[in-house]
């Protein structure tokens, strides 16, 4: 009688937790309806303007379809010369592109030391102790960035920018919410360290017209001054209550922070010996604190495939910049003259978000259906998502045809259709002879008149009927 009460007990909390798994599973379907519906695909631009003192944040709706299933939001930020954006974090990892200007960056990371001091002023020890060297400021590490930067930021890392030369920074940055990283819903919670947002919370739905205050706001005043060792007032100022400036204010006079002096400024000795040891360094000093965050992708010189009369492309993954495998991003930069034509290929392990920096192209994608669910032109400012597995051909209509894509993963990999390294040239001739009901001649053609891998002119169509090799 025990076992058969034990028995219907263990069966009852296995009915339980099913049941509990299975209005889980509801809720989540509810929460993301309509997750993967990409049977059209289009071009997209920003939904909500946040516009401040000195710039303004774009935001693209992440509840787009697209964007939704490929688990990212995404924002461009521009800021006006002496144009500061103000310190925040978010709870995902971002990955961003700097597509135009140069300016100043600074990150401050949980628990590393303040490796940039400035000792120009002393403090007198007592007599006969000599002098002691006080500091007139000490911060974590400020970095030049510059057109062509791809920074990586880790989850509650609270960042900010700031605008020296004469031209606006634009930045785009992807937001990964479906990171393991993020432990809260899908969407992306910028968390301002100072100033106010009194146009509202465009990142969430539901909060558009509740102004965004930062993060001192929430706590009392008294709480502030004695967490902070000052007085009342100073503690109010914090609050930013009656600041309305925005997320970037303007900067009134020089911006003082401590900084290297650019690469062309620096010392020739100090150049030579990071020539010697390599920019990447050997990996076993990098820590968390040291460790590099940023790369450039708009040298030729380090290109992937270069070609002079067609473009170039570049990619920059985990190999390259070992913080990546820690936040699962990757990127590839793309610029190609008219007429150039990327090679049809596919993302075999990760989504894709390319964001046009310059110029024009005539896009094409396929998906699992063998439908075309993009056919179209995409222009500078756009985007556009490429799910996983999805094929697509880029063909340049403007003079010069440049792009960024963030990738999901921190080695993305692509298969290509056409081209000496795709999977037409890695299967047998009677495979694609009985698979397409061709001729072996046709079968030859379809299988090696194609001598690229990823770049190639886009030429009329007769120019493909000459075989390229030796037929049998």
């Amino acid at each position: 009688m025990a076992r058969v009460s034990s028995l219907l007990s263990f069966s009852l909390t296995l009915l339980i937790f099913f049941d509990g798994y299975a209005a889980q599973q509801g809720q989540e379907g509810q929460q993301f309806p309509n997750e993967c519906q990409l049977d059209q695909l289009n071009a997209l631009e920003p939904s909500h303007v946040l516009k401040s003192e000195a710039g303004r944040i774009e935001v693209w709706d992440h509840h787009a379809p697209q964007l939704r299933c490929s688990g990212v939001s995404f924002a461009r930020y521009i800021i006006e010369s002496k144009g500061l954006y103000l310190p925040s974090f978010f709870n995902t990892a971002k990955l961003s592109f700097v597509a135009k200007g140069r300016g100043l960056m600074g990150k401050v990371i949980p628990g590393c030391a303040e490796t940039f001091q400035d000792s120009s002023e002393f403090q007198p020890r007592f007599e006969g102790q000599g002098e002691r060297q006080r500091f007139r400021d000490m911060h974590q590490k400020v970095e030049h960035i510059r057109s062509g930067d791809t920074i990586a930021t880790t989850p509650g890392v609270a960042q900010w920018f700031y605008n020296d030369g004469q031209q606006p920074l634009v930045i785009v940055s992807v937001f990964d919410l479906a990171s393991h990283q993020n432990q809260l819903d899908r969407n992306p919670r910028p968390f301002y360290l100072a100033g106010n947002n009194p146009q509202g919370q465009v990142w969430l739905q539901g909060r558009e017209q509740q102004p965004q205050k930062n993060i001192f706001n929430g706590f009392g005043p008294e709480v502030i001054a004695q967490a902070l060792k000052i007085d009342l007032k100073t503690a109010q100022q914090l609050q930013n209550q009656e600041d309305n400036r925005g997320n970037i204010v303007r900067v009134e006079g020089p911006f003082g922070v401590i900084r290297p002096p650019l690469r062309g400024q620096r010392p020739q000795e100090e150049e030579k010996e990071e020539g010697r040891h390599g920019r990447h360094g050997n990996g076993l000093e990098e820590t968390i604190c040291s460790a590099r965050s940023t790369d450039n992708l708009d040298d030729p010189s380090r290109a992937d495939v270069y070609k002079p009369q067609l473009g170039y492309i570049s990619t920059l993954n985990s190999y390259d910049l070992p913080i990546l495998r820690f936040i699962r991003l990757s990127a590839l930069r793309g610029s190609i003259r008219q007429n150039a034509m990327v090679l049809p290929q596919w993302n075999a392990n990760a989504n894709a978000i390319l964001y046009v920096t310059d110029g024009e192209a005539q896009i094409q994608i396929v998906n699992d259906n063998g439908n075309r669910v993009f056919d179209g032109q995409v222009t500078q400012g756009q985007l556009i998502a490429i799910p996983q597995g999805f094929s697509v051909v880029k063909r340049a209509t403007s003079n010069r045809f440049q792009w960024v894509e963030f990738k999901t993963n921190a080695n993305a990999q692509i298969n290509t259709l056409a081209g000496r390294t795709s999977v037409l040239r890695g299967l047998p001739l009677e495979v694609i002879t009985n698979g397409f009901q061709i001729s072996p001649k046709e079968a030859r053609r379809v299988k090696f008149n194609t001598l690229e891998t990823t770049l190639t002119h886009s030429s009329g169509p007769a120019s493909y009927e000459r075989p390229r090799v030796a037929e049998a």
